[in-house]
C-alpha cells in the first residue's frame, strides 16, 4: 500500500474538499435532474481549473506542474482516455486519474437515492485500490431527505469509512 505521506493526504483532501464546494450541491439547487455523467463533467471541468493551484502548493514545479494537471483524465474529456484495467476478467475504470510524482490517484463519483448506487461504488474503489495508490470516491445522496448522508453520524458508517482509508487508501464521503 502506497505510503499516506502529510503532502499527499492533503492533497487528496484539497482534491475532495472542492468538489464537495461546488455550487451544485448548494441547499438552493436541486441534484434529482441532474445525470450523473452531469454532474461528474461539471465537477471535473472545475477541479482541472483549480488543480494547478493545489499541484502548486503540493510542492511540483511549474514544469512538473503543467505536466500533471495535462495527465488529469476524465471520461469526457475530449483529449484524453481512462484506460480499464481487468480485474475478475471485468474491465474496470474510475470516472477521472490523476497520475503525477510517481502516483495515481482515481476518482470515482456516484449519483444515487438507494443502496445499489452506494454499494456499486463502493465495490468498485475496492476494485480501483488494487490498481491506483490512492482512491477519492463522492457519493451523491439524492435520497428526499438525505437519508445517506445523514448516516454519516453512525458509529457503523464511520468505522466503515476509516477501514476504507487506512486498509484501502480509499477517501469516501457523501454530498
Amino acid at each position: 500500500m502506497t505510503k499516506k505521506s502529510k503532502r499527499r493526504v492533503k492533497l487528496i483532501k484539497k482534491i475532495l474538499t472542492h468538489v464537495k464546494s461546488n455550487n451544485m450541491f448548494s441547499k438552493k439547487v436541486s441534484r434529482k435532474r441532474d445525470t450523473e455523467s452531469f454532474i461528474q463533467k461539471n465537477l471535473f471541468l472545475s477541479l482541472e481549473e483549480k488543480l494547478g493551484d493545489f499541484l502548486e502548493e503540493y510542492g511540483l514545479s511549474k514544469n512538473k506542474n503543467k505536466k500533471a494537471v495535462e495527465s488529469f483524465q476524465w471520461e469526457q474529456k475530449l483529449e484524453t482516455t481512462v484506460n480499464n484495467f481487468s480485474v475478475f476478467s471485468t474491465n474496470h475504470r474510475p470516472d477521472a486519474v490523476l497520475s503525477l510524482d510517481g502516483i495515481r490517484i482515481g476518482i470515482e463519483i456516484k449519483k444515487g437515492d438507494g443502496g445499489a448506487a452506494l454499494r456499486s461504488g463502493l465495490g468498485q474503489c475496492v476494485i480501483y485500490s488494487s490498481e491506483f495508490d490512492f482512491v477519492v470516491y463522492l457519493f451523491v445522496d439524492t435520497t428526499p431527505n438525505e437519508n445517506i448522508k445523514k448516516s454519516l453520524k453512525s458509529d457503523r458508517e464511520k468505522r466503515i469509512i476509516t477501514d476504507l482509508w487506512q486498509n484501502d487508501n480509499v477517501m469516501f464521503d457523501i454530498i
